[in-house]
């Protein structure tokens, strides 16, 4: 499967980060970038961004990062530190691998707002199985 096919079928069958607005802007094997515009609906009670949907941005850029492989690619555990409040405009995740071998592969994520300032900063781990993508449909 082919990096177009792999970002079609997250941009296709992604309901959850669809729901949020997440976008897909760059995919590579054990690499990714998507972005969220902020909007009221992702705000808590104090006016920033939920925490749940920085997570979810986070996990998002993670899981296309590890998925690119063309193999699926699992979380198996995401640690997460919320540094700065996110106010307005658009978040960006970036998602790297540091390592990996055999079935698991760790990961780097770092949120950022519109002035480039890191909101926050996952380390994620995944399990990567030998189920191909392309056997989803």
């Amino acid at each position: 499967m082919d990096i177009e096919a792999i970002k079609t079928l997250f941009e296709e069958k992604n309901n959850f980060s669809n729901m949020l607005g997440i976008e897909f802007t760059e995919i590579a094997p054990g690499s990714a970038t998507c972005t969220m515009l902020i909007r009221d609906e992702h705000r808590n009670p104090f006016g920033s961004v939920n925490a749940g949907a920085i997570y979810t941005l986070a996990e998002t850029a993670f899981g296309a990062a590890a998925n690119a492989y063309g193999t699926v690619a699992l979380a198996v555990n995401l640690s997460i530190a919320y540094l700065k409040p996110a106010m307005n405009g658009i978040l960006t995740a970036k998602a790297e691998e540091i390592s990996a071998g055999g079935h698991m592969a760790t990961y780097s994520v770092k949120v950022y707002d519109e002035t480039d300032e890191i909101v926050a900063d996952v380390q994620a781990m995944g399990y990567r199985m030998k189920k191909s993508l392309e056997e989803l449909g």
